[in-house]
């Protein structure tokens, strides 16, 4: 049996990563210099859509944008559960798309001196929608960041695990930011959480078993009913 594909279309009626040819075909037939490609990871699919200059947005379009990513968030819930790591607090984020809605969303799961929160939220902005689950990504990171600037001298450092590379390489300039977006997103970095918190990114493997890797999956998923 051939290794399981997925396919990236970098221009098309939707741009974005898709799990099955069926999905593809949709977005390229019928569109005029269409670009895609197969993959054999979901990883390599999203550098090859999300790293490429896309068409530009309109500047009011990027104002809606960036308001949408910088809303302000509802307290997270709270359990008992005891994880105990002094001084380090731990964000644990992912992201999820629904195609039939067209709702990208976030997961994320806290841990901080022996106290678990847990975080979920959904979006539709459009622009940010056309990033499919990357946006749910980018905004599960950002609500990370935002909680530690609110809650800032209660911890030193801020460690952000996470299986999407573009999480740390936007912010650190490894990757051009060509939306508006990866933009906003890179922005709220530089602006106001570098310099404030000593944030850490921690790479780790999707789908691996890691257990809160996969707790802030569940989240994302279920935000937006899939």
């Amino acid at each position: 049996m051939g290794k399981k594909k997925v396919y990236g279309v970098k221009n098309g009626k939707i741009p974005g990563v898709y799990q099955t040819w069926k999905e593809c075909e949709e977005q390229i037939k019928g569109y005029s210099g269409a670009e895609y490609k197969g993959f054999s990871t979901e990883e390599e699919a999203k550098i090859y859509v999300y790293g490429t200059p896309l068409e530009s947005i309109k500047v009011s379009e990027k104002k809606n944008l960036k308001k949408s990513m910088e809303e302000e968030e509802k307290p997270p819930s709270m359990s008992n559960n005891t994880i105990k790591d002094p001084n380090i607090l731990k964000a644990y984020v992912d992201g999820s798309y629904n195609e039939k809605t067209k709702e990208y969303s976030c997961g994320v799961v806290l841990l901080l001196n022996g106290k678990e929160l847990l975080f979920s939220k959904k979006g539709n902005a459009p622009h940010l929608a056309s990033m499919r689950n990357v946006a749910g990504e980018l905004l599960g990171a950002q609500y990370a960041m935002a909680f530690a600037l609110k809650n800032k001298g209660k911890f030193k450092e801020l460690w952000i695990y996470h299986d999407y590379s573009g999480i740390e390489m936007w912010c650190t300039g490894q990757w051009k930011t060509n939306q508006a977006g990866t933009k906003a997103y890179k922005n709220y970095y530089q602006e106001k959480v570098r310099g404030n918190i000593d944030v850490r990114f921690k790479k780790v493997k999707a789908h691996s078993g890691d257990h809160y890797n996969d707790k802030a999956d569940e989240l994302a998923k279920k935000a937006i009913d899939l």
